[in-house]
């Protein structure tokens, strides 16, 4: 749904829309049954939320009141009649819902949390508050529609990296079955399905607190670091890494700035698990920045590199060496 009809949305809840937003809202309505159906979800979760703490009696009055209001006055225009129909609908629902009792709070928290899962591709969410994520095959996230508290809390199964918009007055919370991490404004990956019941968080940029939620302690992280949560041996192992190899899943490129080849080196030995050494005739001291993108053979990702940086290679079973041309 996108912010004007958000707004409209907001704006008649709270009795401020125009005629001329009315009108917009009912021709919406009219010809999407997709948007019928948000604006119904978005009208009831206002008002149970609001007369959540008072009395029964009075919540079912003053809805009831509200709604007939609003109902009187779309009945003088004829053209309405089709958003008129829908109100009264609207209300009747709402009304049985208060009358029910306690079943209207279970409904009320469930109408306002959202749950996308990605299947066998990378899926990305924009959250509310803009904040991207980018969910790993056989993830999934769940979400309020709106952040209305102190802080944004969202729930996590299996890996995601994270592009958190900045907040320093409501902290961003990742939460999964056995880490929370905390933000103001960052860029990570977490794997909640780590290696040998673990749980990997590294960070891109930012800052980060991760905290073990089953006694593994809470360490603070920088950028390039890994905090790896051993859920069996009750602790957390902190690591220096690349740490955009970690999100390498996303779109399979990996940037670096101003390396030398020795990091290069170190960080094509991380994302392929090998051992590379460096002739000594070859230059350590000058930098190069680029795109890597990743291949199941790394063959091709050194043919790729030799273009830029002056080297051949051989490879003798498990063990890579750089030579100058």
């Amino acid at each position: 749904m996108d912010d004007q009809k958000h707004k409209i949305i907001k704006d008649y809840l709270l009795g401020r829309a125009t005629e001329k937003e009315i009108e917009k809202l009912a021709g919406w309505m009219s010809l999407s049954e997709d948007f019928r159906k948000r604006f119904f979800r978005s009208e009831m979760a206002y008002y149970l939320g609001r007369y959540i703490h008072q009395d029964q009696n009075a919540n079912t009055r003053v809805a009831e009141e509200k709604f007939f209001k609003k109902i009187e006055e779309l009945e003088h225009d004829t053209k309405r009649m089709r958003l008129y129909k829908l109100m009264r609908y609207a209300a009747i629902i709402v009304i049985t819902v208060l009358i029910g009792g306690t079943g209207y709070h279970y409904l009320y928290h469930s109408m306002k949390m959202v749950t996308v899962a990605s299947t066998d591709h990378v899926k990305e969410v924009v959250l509310p508050d803009k904040s991207r994520v980018w969910l790993n095959k056989g993830a999934s996230i769940k979400y309020p529609e709106v952040f209305e508290d102190d802080e944004r809390k969202v729930e996590i199964e299996g890996e995601a990296l994270f592009q958190v918009t900045k907040n320093p007055t409501k902290p961003f919370i990742v939460t999964s079955s056995g880490a929370s991490v905390q933000v103001l404004g960052t860029t990570f990956n977490f794997n909640e399905h780590g290696q040998n019941n673990s749980e990997e968080i590294s960070l891109i940029e930012g800052k980060l607190k991760v905290t073990g939620l089953h006694g593994e302690g809470t360490v603070y992280l920088k950028p390039n670091q890994k905090a790896t949560i051993d859920k069996t041996g009750k602790s957390i192992l902190l690591e220096r890494v690349y740490a955009p190899i970690e999100s390498v899943w996303r779109d399979n490129l990996i940037p670096f700035e101003n390396m030398g080849l020795p990091q290069i080196v170190s960080m094509l030995e991380q994302l392929y698990d090998c051992e590379i050494s460096i002739d000594p005739k070859l230059n350590r001291n000058e930098t190069y920045s680029g795109v890597i993108k990743r291949s199941k053979d790394i063959r091709t990702v050194l043919e790729g590199l030799s273009y830029t940086i002056s080297f051949t290679y051989s490879i003798n079973d498990d063990k890579i060496t750089l030579s100058p041309l």
